[in-house]
């Protein structure tokens, strides 16, 4: 049986991979193609095209690449339509699958949306279309499914992966062996830098946070710097951005291939670019500043359409403070290093982030997963292809 399942970023390519590895756990005939990034791969998808083709952020990031974005939708719906299979799976990435999935249910194939998209947060007039698209709809968040309800749009709550993530309950110490790492605390601080995913993130990013290293470095001589990075594109911007702003900083400084988990985890403070990364700094009990950095027109466009006065999902689910947001403007080397700093020498600052953050991770586990019962992710995806 086929399973056609696309990803449009690294966090989607994470989670699509934990839902085909228990999928193919249920049943192993279980054949998957689509778009896929490197952890899918992994996990046994036929990749018809990569995922980095469509990683993009930002309403003029999104018009430079829109023709490409356009011919891969084309074949991607014809080659779904040849294959016809028993189900679509679109993760994440709402504005490119949700389009895809309503022509697929016109031709009568059914469609699942993984990451029911944050229309609570922003933008809430599309709630009103997803029933047109989807056929069910799996949700990270527990009051998600109420709100769907009344948009008659069937869901089921499957828990956030990363709340039981492997590092999650790791001693820090251990792992920090492994990195051969004997430093941490407040005077040899471990900090870990997120500058985002994409390649578009970067070039907003990659200058600002190298600076920002820059400057704590100078507060805290022996600090040490993890840098997890996701592709080797973003990985060769940010290396040129540090040995052109900071060489000197380079030797306290270990960029990293993937592993944002084992990073966080093992760090006493981090700087993330808002984004999933954030929730992951959080259930990793990780201290964290937040900053993002945007075109002036997708920031434009943006701020008229949010509904909250958070942007970073720590502080979206507390309904409160929490992290430090410093976006935009207010994202300056001498704001970012002094929120960092103050992190890295006030535990009760830490302790109170930490407080909130387990209340956050209990709240993000599924009652099943919690029992060991099955996934209700699998459950709901063998009801729906049905015999």
């Amino acid at each position: 049986m086929d399973i056609v399942i696309v990803a449009g970023e690294t966090s989607g390519d994470q989670l699509a991979a934990h839902l085909v590895e228990q999928l193919l756990a249920a049943d192993s005939s279980l054949r998957f193609h689509g778009i896929a990034g490197p952890k899918m791969r992994a996990a046994g998808v036929n990749a018809w095209f990569d995922q980095q083709l469509l990683a993009v952020r930002g309403y003029g990031e999104v018009l430079t690449a829109l023709p490409r974005i356009l011919s891969i939708k084309k074949q991607l719906i014809a080659k779904t339509l040849a294959l016809k299979p028993a189900l679509y799976i679109g993760v994440d990435a709402p504005d490119f699958n949700l389009r895809i999935e309503r022509a697929l249910k016109q031709q009568r194939i059914r469609t699942m949306h993984y990451v029911c998209p944050s229309f609570w947060a922003w933008r809430p007039e599309r709630a009103a279309k997803f029933n047109e698209a989807v056929d069910h709809m799996l949700c990270l968040f527990p009051f998600e499914p109420e709100l769907l309800a009344r948009h008659k749009v069937p869901a089921t709550f499957v828990g956030h992966p990363l709340a039981t993530a492997r590092y999650v309950n790791m001693d820090r110490d251990e792992l920090r062996q492994k990195l051969e790492v004997s430093v941490g605390g407040a005077t040899d601080p471990i900090v870990a830098v997120l500058p985002g995913s994409r390649e578009s993130e970067l070039k907003f990013h990659s200058e600002l946070f190298v600076e920002t290293m820059k400057s704590l470095g100078i507060d805290f001589p022996h600090a040490r710097f993890l840098v997890p990075l996701a592709t080797r594109e973003t990985r060769d911007i940010f290396e040129r951005t540090l040995w052109a702003f900071a060489p000197s900083l380079a030797p306290r400084v270990t960029l990293m291939f993937g592993n944002a988990d084992f990073a966080l985890r093992c760090a006493d403070v981090a700087l993330v670019a808002s984004g999933t990364a954030t929730l992951e700094a959080a259930m990793l009990d990780c201290p964290q500043v937040v900053s993002y950095r945007i075109s002036a027109l997708t920031h434009f466009i943006v701020k008229r359409k949010i509904t909250l006065p958070y942007v970073s999902l720590p502080n979206i689910l507390a309904k409160a403070h929490i992290v430090p947001e410093l976006l935009q403007k207010d994202a300056s080397v001498p704001a970012l290093t002094k929120a960092l700093g103050d992190l890295i020498r006030e535990p009760q600052l830490r302790e109170k982030m930490q407080t909130t953050y387990a209340q956050i991770r209990e709240s993000l586990v599924a009652p099943e997963t919690a029992t060991g019962a099955a996934s209700p992710g699998v459950a709901a995806v063998m009801q729906l292809i049905g015999p």
